[in-house]
């Protein structure tokens, strides 16, 4: 009797862990918990982007490490690990005291023992099932993180609410260790082979196409490092590294300052959540069918005209579109990551190559949170930086179209 394909259980999996990975508690919540934070402490955003800016550091130094580790010991092993101390950090938020550094500290935190839980563990996972439907499967996949973007904000304000931001921060803990925690357990598993399964559920009898394997083999890191489509693929994740956690960091305090009401500007991000959900499943779609480049040259220019939505000084539901554009695209961002590195340098070095594209992309998540926190509080708004981010978001994604087609990967010996 042959076994029904597991993948799909790995795909639920990776959707519930994406849902309630550790920068939905750093950076997705960083604007909802603001002004309660400024309120009782007194806090520049300055010196509060800082926190965000150390946790985005972190991931710099961490994700490469973390891609070399998945390679060697599995990726369940790193999860559950991760998750753990992950909630464990979250809980110790609610103990902040007055001192900001405390703040910045905490983060930091969070990130480094929390670096397991970011996409390129989940998509090694994926990319490792799925060949022929990655595209597709990587979007449902990641979608939980659309889905934690979209809910996670939205609760935090109504924990804070209802029971303070301390009890705020305890309550997502819980969430933490009571459902991502005994997800991963019981259903991630690495490879088909832990099952004596094969990719995409392909029965003994069958053959796994010449591309599929050519794609299983692929170049190490140094090999691809020598090649131009290296860096231009990095140099375009971080410049939009730099634009989309910029908004995501700021979206919330920025549409405050317009004189939006606080539930409001809340709403507007479980809308750049949605729009991040249905930025997964399109691009997964698409990429299976078309270049994957101009797919992600699409999205990136969706960013742009979000961008110049917010940058021309809107408040009135023009800004709920906003929302929704920048959402769609930063959803793409993260599946076109990992689908990229797949086709140009396929798995024989995934998680290590995809872990410096996640770190380049941080890199620029980390430079653009803070620019955006300290232009406000040296200028008084954030307009004058806002078109600085149309700047990058634009040579992104000309840097996209420049890229070849898919080469032909080979095996090549250890």
């Amino acid at each position: 009797m042959t076994r029904r394909f597991y993948g799909w259980w790995n795909v639920l999996a990776c959707f519930v862990g994406l849902s309630l990975n550790y920068p939905m508690f750093t950076t997705f919540i960083f604007g909802t918990f603001l002004p309660a934070l400024q309120a009782e402490f007194g806090w520049q955003r300055g010196p509060m982007s800082l926190a965000l800016t150390l946790a985005n550091l972190a991931a710099i130094v961490t994700a490469p490490l973390i891609g070399l580790l998945v390679d060697r010991v599995g990726v369940r092993r790193v999860v559950v690990f991760s998750i753990v101390l992950m909630g464990l950090s979250v809980a110790s938020l609610s103990l902040i005291d007055g001192s900001v550094r405390h703040f910045q500290l905490t983060y930091l935190l969070i990130a480094l023992l929390g670096a397991g839980t970011v996409p390129l563990t989940y998509s090694r996972v994926i990319v490792a099932w799925f060949f022929r439907k990655r595209g597709l499967a990587l979007g449902i996949a990641l979608c939980g993180f659309g889905v934690g973007t979209a809910v996670v904000p939205a609760l935090g304000q109504i924990f804070i609410d209802a029971w303070g931001w301390r009890i705020a921060y305890l309550c997502f803990a819980l969430m933490i260790l009571g459902i991502s925690l005994p997800v991963t357990y019981f259903l991630l598993r690495d490879t088909p082979a832990d099952l004596n399964q094969s990719i995409d559920g392909l029965s003994q009898g069958e053959q796994i196409s010449a591309e599929a394997d050519a794609d299983a083999t692929g170049l190490n890191g140094r090999e691809a490092i020598r090649t131009p489509t290296y860096w231009v693929i990095l140099v375009s994740f971080a410049l939009a590294g730099v634009v989309m956690t910029g908004v995501l960091g700021h979206l919330v305090p920025l549409l405050i300052d317009r004189g939006i009401d606080a539930s409001v500007a809340a709403r507007c991000m479980s809308l750049l959540g949605l729009g991040l959900i249905c930025g997964r499943l399109l691009s997964g779609y698409l990429m299976d069918r078309f270049f994957a480049p101009y797919i992600t040259a699409v999205f990136l220019s969706l960013l742009i005209i979000g961008l110049a939505i917010l940058a021309s000084g809107a408040v009135g539901p023009v800004v709920l579109l906003a929302a929704v554009l920048i959402g769609l695209a930063i959803g793409s961002e993260i599946s076109e990551i990992a689908y990229i590195v797949s086709r140009y340098f396929g798995q024989r070095s995934f998680g290590a190559i995809y872990g410096v594209m996640f770190a380049g992309f941080q890199v620029g998540s980390a430079a653009g949170v803070l620019y955006l926190g300290n232009f406000h509080d040296n200028n008084g708004s954030y307009d004058g930086a806002l078109t600085v981010l149309l700047g990058l978001a634009t040579v992104a994604t000309v840097l996209m179209l420049l890229l070849r087609p898919y080469p032909k990967l080979t095996a090549t010996p250890n």
